[in-house]
Formats: C-alpha cells, structure tokens, sequence
C-alpha cells in the first residue's frame, strides 16, 4: 500500500495531471497489452485465439491483461452463452494508431 504523501505518490500525481502521454502509457504498460491491442486489429478475438497467438501467456495473466484493458475502455467484449469475442473501443483503435506509428520509427 502506497502512502498517499509520499514522494513517490505526490509525483505520480503531478505526472498524471500534467502529461496525457503518462496517462495512456500507464493504462498499456504491462507484458502483454501491446500485444494484445495489435492482435485486435484486424478483427474480433476469442479467449482461445489470444492463446494461439500469444502461447507463452498464462490464463492468469491473459484474464488479468483483458481486465485491465477493458476496464481503462481500450477493449470491450461481447458476451453469449458459448463465447466471448473482444473487440478495440474508439479509444482502442487510437491507440493502436500510436502504436503502429511508434512501431515504424527507425531509431
């Protein structure tokens, strides 16, 4: 448990006031979410298909990372009796399109 007066705290609270990039890399960090958006490109994913195309995942992390993107609303996820398919939101497909700038830089 973080205190909430320390510098560490007071500092991450300047960051997420003061830089909009710092917002949005925080709700991507992880292993796997950058995987996982550009997987969504393309179209919709079942739970199944992300460990096709990601085998080294665990379920525990897989389930962690999904939860995590879906509840900043970078992916949503349509629910029946038989599947779930997860699909990009609006705020997804952005950035995705940062993403995939990023991934062309040459440096």
């Amino acid at each position: 448990m973080k205190k909430e007066n320390s510098t560490n705290s007071i500092n991450a609270v300047a960051l997420r006031n003061f830089c909009n990039a710092h917002n949005v890399l925080s709700e991507i960090t992880g292993r796997w979410k950058v995987s996982i958006i550009f997987s969504l490109e393309e179209d919709k994913k079942l739970y199944s298909e992300f460990k096709l195309i990601l085998p080294d995942i665990t379920d525990r992390v897989l389930s962690k990372q999904l939860s995590e993107l879906k509840e900043n609303d970078i992916i949503e996820n349509d629910k029946n009796k038989t599947q779930s398919n997860y699909f990009l939101t609006e705020k997804g497909k952005k950035i995705l399109d940062l993403l995939k700038y990023i991934n062309q830089l040459d440096l």
